[in-house]
């Protein structure tokens, strides 16, 4: 019970820490070191999972993707590589509704926490010319922002996935959530998006020119999967490739400089305050034996999943918490490998669903501010897709189960 409290009770800290303006990351960080003591855990029980979050080497590999990750994504709004990818995908689609769904997605690749913001203006102004409710931008562009987390392999959720479930293939996932993922924007367009009029917005032709430009300028993003997929190079090598491709498009004596300048702790607090609540519930052996005894059910796994993944998602406003808490005592589970894939990809996407709709979700918060957004009107907008991916979580399992097992 003590175990189960200290959890329950750092946990609610996150949101008290993050209204004083503290960094969300840094708040999961203190609400692992809460959680720690409240928990009664030693000194040298603390000592070893702070040793186990820096000093394995694929715990380190995975922080240094998500550095890098921010440093690109830093880099190439400085440089105006953004502004050009989204003025050739303005020359490429037509398409007033397309523009709007793909300029927050293709920012969305670049994983920057509270990337919501760069995307947000442009949404602004667009659902400006279509007279859309501004609710309904900040709803559009959160949506649209999230697409990647689904499918990008370098995304944090997938990362945490390889590091403490590395029996499960991160691109086998991807598959289930691709799944989810169309319609997720199936359900999207229909709900938030189909109804706007005036959609074509130019009548200049179509160019392969502009075609080729716009995957010259989006290299950055999508170089570092080609390289894992083909040649199986690891992320936080394809990465220094990233970089080299955005020194390419913008040669300048001060890139290392910029670089450096670029790079920001904060985004790497989040997912180190993720490894050592992970670590620090694996040495809670009562929590632990209440979880696997409810994940060993077949009658309270669902249910289980579910509570566990909304809890964590909702109160860190960070979707691999929950992820770091259910994958350890997971794949300790005497389960098939298709049956802990299911899982995962119920847990990935449960949490998914607490961290979209949390309160502390930064793109959420950064959209609202913008757009001078109540929260009250964006839930009121937002019921209907919560049931609606809710819906699709739990069929889609079903039916992937009926193939897989």
């Amino acid at each position: 019970m003590r175990e189960i409290s200290a959890v329950i009770i750092s946990i609610m800290f996150i949101p008290v820490l993050s209204k004083r303006k503290i960094p969300i990351g840094i708040a999961i960080c203190i609400c692992a070191v809460i959680m720690a003591l409240l928990g009664g855990l030693g000194f040298v029980d603390f000592g070893s999972v702070i040793t186990g979050t820096f000093f394995d080497l694929n715990k380190v590999w995975q922080l240094a993707v998500v550095a890098e990750i921010s440093i690109i994504g830093v880099l190439m709004k400085k440089y105006g590589i953004i502004d050009e990818v989204l003025n050739y995908l303005s020359k490429v689609i037509k398409s007033r509704r397309l523009i709007l769904m793909f300029i927050p997605a293709l920012i969305g690749m670049l994983v920057v926490p509270g990337g919501a913001i760069m995307s947000v203006p442009l949404v602004d102004q667009l659902g400006e010319k279509s007279n859309l409710p501004k609710p309904q931008r900040a709803i559009i562009n959160l949506i649209c922002r999230h697409i990647s987390i689904h499918f990008m392999p370098y995304a944090t959720g997938f990362l945490v996935v390889s590091s403490l479930a590395p029996q499960i293939s991160i691109y086998k996932l991807i598959g289930l959530n691709c799944v989810f993922a169309v319609l997720y924007v199936i359900v999207g367009y229909f709900l938030y998006i189909r109804k706007i009029r005036d959609d074509e917005i130019s009548q200049n032709s179509f160019k392969w020119k502009d075609m080729a430009s716009l995957l010259k300028y989006t290299a950055p993003i999508y170089v570092p999967v080609i390289l894992n997929l083909i040649l199986k190079v690891p992320f936080y090598s394809g990465m220094l490739v990233s970089l080299l491709a955005v020194f390419l498009l913008h040669p300048t004596k001060a890139f290392l400089t910029d670089a450096l300048r670029a790079f920001n702790f904060n985004v790497l607090y989040a997912l180190i305050g993720v490894f050592l609540i992970q670590g620090i519930i694996g040495r809670m052996e009562s929590l632990t034996s209440a979880l696997t005894l409810i994940f060993e059910n077949p009658n309270t796994v669902m249910l289980g999943i579910i509570a566990t993944s909304l809890f964590f998602g909702v109160t860190t406003g960070f979707q691999p918490t929950a992820l770091g808490v259910i994958l350890p005592v997971l794949v300790t589970l005497p389960i098939s490998g298709n049956m802990l894939l299911l899982y995962c990809y119920f847990a990935y996407n449960w949490g998914f669903i607490g961290y979209f709709f949390s309160p502390l979700h930064l793109c959420q918060l950064f959209t609202c501010e913008y757009l001078k957004v109540q929260m009250t009107d964006l839930y009121k907008e937002y019921w209907k897709f919560f049931v609606s991916l809710a819906a699709v979580i739990v069929i889609s399992y079903y039916l992937m189960a009926f193939f897989l097992l």
